[in-house]
């Protein structure tokens, strides 16, 4: 049966968990996503960091970061720059604008996942977390 399954079990948490933090989000009237969220949050995280880097930390393709960083920087969250060493590449970094929103982001993020950790004690967490690392790790492979 499905429902057993612990990959859809893993599949249907993540959509839950986007979906019930989007829903959040939407009560705060913020016009962004869990995803864009996630790029703001890599970007705060390495300041300077490459279009393609992003991509690469998040798991996203080149078209959808693309999409999502040219939306970002219509909103005026974020700026690219030319790379010093490399004029082909951009440096994206957050705009004080950009630093606002994650002002207010941050504690709204953590009260989203204090509520999904709520009943999970800090030793399941530790063993779900080396789970999920030993999953990731054998299809690394």
């Amino acid at each position: 049966m499905i429902n057993h399954n612990l990959y859809f079990q893993i599949e249907i948490t993540a959509r839950k968990i986007r979906h019930f933090g989007q829903s959040i989000l939407n009560k705060y009237q913020l016009d962004i996503t869990i995803e864009q969220w996630l790029v703001l949050k890599t970007i705060l995280e390495n300041e300077g960091v490459s279009q393609l880097r992003i991509g690469e930390l998040l798991l996203k393709d080149k078209p959808t970061i693309s999409r999502m960083i040219k939306h970002l920087v219509n909103c005026g969250y974020i700026k690219k720059e030319n790379d010093a060493l490399d004029l082909r590449k951009y440096s994206i970094n957050l705009t004080d604008k950009g630093h606002e929103l994650m002002d207010k982001l941050l504690p709204i993020i953590e009260n989203i996942r204090l509520q999904g950790l709520n009943s999970i004690t800090e030793s399941e967490q530790t063993s779900l977390n080396n789970i999920l690392l030993k999953i990731q790790n054998n299809i690394a492979k």
